[in-house]
């Protein structure tokens, strides 16, 4: 049995969600499933929606409440 680092381990964790989200068909998980309004600079749009898993009659919007913003070190 090989061993891997905790890095190794973390993005292993960060590809298993992605692999879940990416998957809700078969994982029931939640997506975003369409977006609306303008897109700052970044590329991200003022809202998105939610869908709750496949197969849904609704939806959740999300409204950005605030622009993006980095820790400044």
């Amino acid at each position: 049995m090989k061993e891997i680092t905790e890095k190794e381990y973390e993005l292993f964790e960060k590809l298993k969600e992605i692999w879940f989200h990416a998957n809700s068909e078969k994982t029931g998980a939640i997506f975003i499933c369409g977006e609306a309004g303008e897109v700052d600079e970044l590329g991200l749009p003022q809202h998105i929606f939610v869908c709750p898993g496949p197969g849904s009659d609704g939806m959740a919007i999300y409204t950005m409440s605030r622009p993006y913003s980095a820790p400044e070190w």
